[in-house]
Parts: C-alpha cells; sequence; structure tokens
C-alpha cells in the first residue's frame, strides 16, 4: 500500500485479498452452502450450477411444469444457471487500540482475522436481512445496522417476493410441528434432494431441543451434525429471525465476493489507538427457481367491524 500525507491507502495485493476473503468465507456460516464465488467485474453473471436442468430431452419438473417428454426442447424453453449479479460497496470501520496491536506485533494475521470476523458478521447480516426499502426508527439519525442492511435486498426479502414461502398457522405451536409444516409444502424434488437441509435460527435450535427432552425423539446425530427425523441435516444460522425457517438446497444463492478490496488506516489519538476503514464488494441474488421454501406466518384475517355493516 502506498503511503500518503500520514495515511496507509490503498488496494490490497492480489495474495492479500485471497487470503482475507478466505477468513472472511470461513467466519461467515451461510457462506459455506450458497455459491460464493471470488469475482474480478463489478457486474456480470455467473452459473450457479446445481440450478442447470435436463432441459434438452425436457423432462418434467419444479422448474418446467409443461408435463410430458420431449425429444428437444426449443431455445425458449432452455433454463439458463446464470445469475446476474451488481456488486455493492460494504465499508467497515474499526478502531483498533495500541494495546492490541502491540499484542498482536508478531502476528500481524491476527489483526487481518479480527477485521475477516466482524466483517463477516456484517456480511452475514446484510445477506440474510437486507432491505434497501428498510424503514429506519429515527430517518435522521440512522444506525450502523440499518446503514448495513440498506445496501441490497438479502435473502429473505428476495425469497418473500419471489413468493418461494410456505405459511404455518396457529395450529403448528412447536418447532418441530411448523418444520414439518414446511417440508409438507415443498416440492416433492426438495424433499428427494440429498443436498436439501434445514437452516434455523439459534432461538428456534434452543426450542426444538427443549420439545426433544419432552417427546418423542426428532433428531438425530451422524458423524458430528444433527439430523431432523435422520434425513434433512439441521444448520443453525445467527441472523435469522425466530420462526424463520429455511429447507431445500441454498447453492441457489449467489453471494459474490469482488477480489477489490481497499484498506486505510490512521491514527485515532483519542481512542490511543488506530482507526481502520475496509472497503468490499459484494452483492446477493437468488436463481429464479431456487430450490428452497421459507416458512413465514400467515397474514391475519381483519375483523369484522362491529355491528355487522356491509
Amino acid at each position: 500500500m502506498a503511503k500518503k500525507e500520514g495515511k496507509m491507502i490503498g488496494l490490497l495485493s492480489a495474495a492479500t485479498v485471497e487470503k482475507f476473503l478466505d477468513m472472511v468465507i470461513q467466519n461467515t456460516p451461510i457462506l459455506k452452502y450458497v455459491t460464493c464465488p471470488k469475482v474480478d467485474l463489478p457486474s456480470g453473471s455467473y452459473p450457479v450450477v446445481n440450478m442447470a436442468q435436463y432441459k434438452t430431452r425436457g423432462f418434467s419438473n419444479a422448474h418446467n411444469s409443461t408435463g410430458g417428454r420431449k425429444t428437444v426442447a426449443t431455445l425458449q424453453e432452455l433454463n439458463a444457471a446464470d445469475v446476474s449479479y451488481n456488486l455493492k460497496e460494504l465499508v467497515l470501520a474499526l478502531v483498533v487500540q495500541d494495546s492490541y496491536v502491540d499484542d498482536m506485533a508478531t502476528t500481524p494475521e491476527k489483526v487481518a482475522e479480527m477485521f475477516a470476523k466482524v466483517f463477516a458478521k456484517d456480511l452475514s447480516q446484510v445477506l440474510i436481512n437486507g432491505d434497501t426499502e428498510l424503514e429506519p426508527v429515527d430517518a435522521e439519525n440512522l444506525t450502523d445496522r440499518e446503514l448495513t442492511l440498506a445496501i441490497l435486498d438479502g435473502l429473505v426479502k428476495q425469497m418473500t417476493e419471489a413468493e418461494k414461502t410456505v405459511t404455518y398457522g396457529d395450529t403448528e405451536t412447536t418447532v418441530s410441528k411448523k418444520i414439518i409444516k414446511l417440508i409438507s409444502g415443498s416440492p416433492d424434488d426438495y424433499i428427494a434432494n440429498p443436498d436439501s437441509k434445514i437452516f434455523i435460527s439459534p432461538t428456534d435450535m434452543n426450542l426444538l431441543w427443549d420439545e426433544v427432552t419432552t417427546t418423542k425423539p426428532i433428531i438425530k446425530e451422524r458423524d458430528g451434525a444433527l439430523y431432523f427425523r435422520g434425513k434433512y441435516e439441521l444448520v443453525e444460522i445467527a441472523g435469522l429471525a425466530q420462526n424463520c425457517i429455511l429447507f431445500g438446497d441454498m447453492t441457489g444463492l449467489l453471494a459474490p465476493l469482488g477480489r477489490e478490496v481497499y484498506l486505510e488506516t490512521q491514527r485515532y489519538p483519542e481512542a490511543r489507538g488506530f482507526k481502520g476503514v475496509l472497503s468490499c464488494r459484494i452483492d446477493c441474488n437468488i436463481h429464479p427457481y431456487i430450490n428452497m421454501r421459507m416458512l413465514v406466518a400467515e397474514p391475519e384475517v381483519p375483523e369484522a367491524p362491529a355491528g355487522g355493516g356491509e
């Protein structure tokens, strides 16, 4: 990096970026299950391999419900596996005190790891709960979280807008009943897919464990992982709201990370340390035919006006 006016500013080297992005992916649990390529271009498209379909013979599936089998599919009937992206900038400001820098002086990788872990938390939040139309609590004083979430539309909003949802009602009073309702409301292709998983919030996971202690066992342990009814792996994802449960194959979500990463540091006397500002570029887009469903509450039915008037 070039030094200018007492600041360290510049584009990180290719080798440093690769190591940093690897640490970000390692510390962002959701990125282990989505399609997360490192890209050079600010916009373009990327193939989501698991979304490719055997369309040349016109097999009928959840994406092609026309029925019947054809010898050759027409060009209009082909489904592309590519998902378009347009990277947005995500900025992280972090203050590192002198005492911490001194402790880490012999291992600067620890400082980079700290940046990666903090950045991973912001990245996970925006990928899951991002909403460009988010209404702030105070429009004149936006919080850091509100500014971060407004960068792009995350998984939850995109799944809702694409109507890839299954509703639950008052009869689904336990987490296990909600999961069963979600699986039952999903297409057979998702149920039979060996890559399908259940993505659940930490709160719901704790409630599910409580249910296990009072009812018949519904969770099985195998090879260090937990499986619902011994079939679908349970994946705990921080950032998911309670009762927001997902079922299916999450590789249909494209979350590219740009290889253009900037880092600027400067002395911060008031805090007896240094202030670092990290700039990365990300995006989040689901495939139109993503093999996943999300559980949502049934919409409330408005009460009839008093007096029974029409």
